[in-house]
């Protein structure tokens, strides 16, 4: 192309000016997602993996909590819960249950978003508590601005899942809107929300955040102060055994030895010291366990091998709430499941992982920043 120019300015006569040069197109990632630029680059291929119960065939989401040393960058969002105890250990009840102030049981289907759920469960319960006002918060709006923290502010996403950091960053910077504002629709989930979600989302935020150690004292205590925790764990095949009765059996030897696990985030809702096991909430609908909830012993929850950490968070920065979710009634032992059959199978259930194409969202919504 060179020669072409240089000898056309070789033959200008004097006087002809010089033609002007030809304009500059700038490609954008829309114009090449509708063909009039560069194409974009193929789609990733996620790894999707599954806790698959061959019996009944049905089969839930796992490894949305990613894996992070990471903390909250601010320093109100990475306090140390033990400064903040205000019970001693004798002072504790036998008994904390949580649940009649928790939101209905969501379910998050076919998505990597079990921190998000979490978290929303989380802020409904705090603002049930605390305002009277039973409202469900967007969890596409907290998930997807996760990511966009794990990414550090990449908005080329994908449904990979998040860590709980940026989880527990996007509520409190971002906050979250209404459900209604952007509900729960599985096709969008690498979808921007829209201008009206950002502005109404502020209101709607956490201030603090705590973490709480990993052991029996500390988690028992930040229940008994009112305070669910959001928990990463990890999860092994036999997990699936509190599909049908909510009880979670201890993983054998031979499972935490095999390097085939998945990770989860769920809430902690409660304790028994009588079952000497956690009430916890998952994120896999209400007819999964016990209307959604299961139970997990103290020596699973609160062993550091098989649970990677624990948080809670504050919006008010109230130190604790009343004594309503203290009962005395602790007779009920959630670890007894009569109906459980004296199965050692371990192969009723097993980790799949398909490969899935997570096409890219090319809208005509204006791609300006929210702020």
């Amino acid at each position: 192309m060179a020669s072409n120019r240089s000898t056309m300015t070789k033959h200008m006569g004097k006087g002809q000016e010089k033609p002007p040069p030809p304009p500059v197109i700038k490609k954008t990632t829309k114009d090449a997602g509708k063909g009039k630029g560069k194409p974009p680059a193929p789609p990733p291929i996620i790894k999707k993996m599954f806790l698959h119960n061959h019996k009944t065939n049905k089969r839930y989401r796992v490894n949305g909590d990613k894996e992070s040393s990471r903390k909250p960058a601010k320093d109100s969002l990475h306090k140390d819960f033990s400064q903040y105890m205000v019970y001693a250990a004798p002072q504790l009840p036998n008994k904390v249950d949580l649940r009649p102030w928790m939101t209905p049981i969501e379910d998050q289907s076919d998505t990597n978003s079990c921190t998000a759920n979490a978290m929303a469960g989380i802020y409904e319960y705090l603002n049930y508590r605390i305002t009277g006002r039973l409202e469900d918060v967007s969890r596409l709006f907290i998930y997807y601005n996760s990511r966009i923290i794990d990414n550090e502010g990449d908005s080329d996403i994908t449904d990979e899942g998040a860590t709980i950091a940026s989880t527990i960053e996007s509520v409190s910077e971002r906050g979250v809107c209404l459900e209604y504002l952007w509900p729960y629709n599985t096709k969008m989930v690498n979808t921007k929300p829209n201008q009206m979600c950002y502005a109404a989302a502020p209101q709607y935020s956490i201030s603090e955040a705590l973490e709480v150690d990993v052991n029996l004292n500390e988690m028992k205590c930040c229940l008994a102060q009112g305070f669910p925790m959001l928990v990463s764990l990890n999860l092994y095949k036999s997990f699936d055994k509190a599909g049908e009765h909510g009880v979670v059996p201890m993983p054998k030897s031979t499972e935490v030895g095999r390097s085939s696990h998945a990770r989860h985030c769920v809430v902690v809702a409660g304790y028994s010291d009588h079952s000497r096991a956690f009430i916890v909430r998952n994120s896999w609908g209400s007819a999964w366990g016990d209307k959604g909830y299961c139970y997990i012993p103290y020596d699973y929850l609160g062993s550091t091998d098989l649970c990677n950490s624990a948080w809670t968070v504050k919006n008010l920065g109230i130190a604790k709430m009343t004594q309503e979710g203290w009962q005395e009634d602790d007779e009920v032992d959630y670890l007894d499941d009569d109906d459980e059959e004296e199965d050692d199978d371990d192969e009723d259930a097993d980790f799949e992982e398909e490969e899935d194409e997570d096409e890219p969202d090319y809208d005509d919504e204006d791609d300006d920043d929210e702020e």
